[in-house]
């Protein structure tokens, strides 16, 4: 009986303590997703980038495969080069090339992604593999949304947004209060 009831205290704070960095994983994924997506959108605005993504909607599955897997295959050889800095004491330089080519593959994959979805979903184990995914990454973000450090950081987080927003919608006040004093600075001087 006390045994199982360590075991269920530890399960507990194992889990907690994983929950916490999930969360924080979580939320930046979210964010970083978004701006990626409205980046390379605008990105795909310009005329020769406009030209290859029609072009990329338009291949067959076997080709919209080949440049599914292309952000994976050209982020290695440059986080492979990354860890050789690394190794030879390049610590911070390394782990930003790193970072760097983590963000750009994630934008770029997420753009590839959008136009070879429609091409991709005609193949049979790309399917599968999606539905599998989709479901695993519901049951992850369950596990995280049902905890109660994340709904303490989420309601934190909405208050801090609407905070934010107010104090942006009285920028304006504050704005013409300080362009007053400005003048009135002005009037004593002379």
């Amino acid at each position: 009986m006390l045994l199982q009831r360590l075991r269920k205290r530890v399960g507990h704070l194992l889990w907690s303590s994983v929950v916490g960095p999930a969360t924080l994983v979580y939320l930046f994924e979210e964010w970083l997703w978004d701006v990626l997506k409205r980046g390379m959108r605008a990105l795909g605005r310009l005329p020769p980038i406009a030209w290859l993504e029609a072009w990329i909607g338009r291949l067959p599955p076997a080709g919209a495969a080949l440049f599914f897997v292309l952000p994976t295959s050209l982020a290695l050889p440059v986080k492979l080069i990354a860890l050789h800095r690394i190794a030879h004491g390049h610590y911070v330089q390394g782990t930003l090339v790193i970072i760097a080519a983590k963000v750009l593959a994630t934008a770029l994959f997420a753009r590839i992604y959008v136009l070879t979805e429609p091409a991709l979903l005609q193949v049979r184990w790309f399917v599968v593999l999606r539905e599998g995914v989709l479901r695993w990454r519901a049951w992850a973000y369950a596990q995280v949304e049902s905890h109660p450090w994340w709904r303490a950081l989420h309601e934190r987080l909405a208050l801090w947004r609407a905070q934010f927003a107010a104090w942006r919608a009285s920028g304006g006040r504050w704005r013409r209060r300080w362009q007053a004093l400005r003048r009135l600075q002005r009037w004593h001087r002379r």
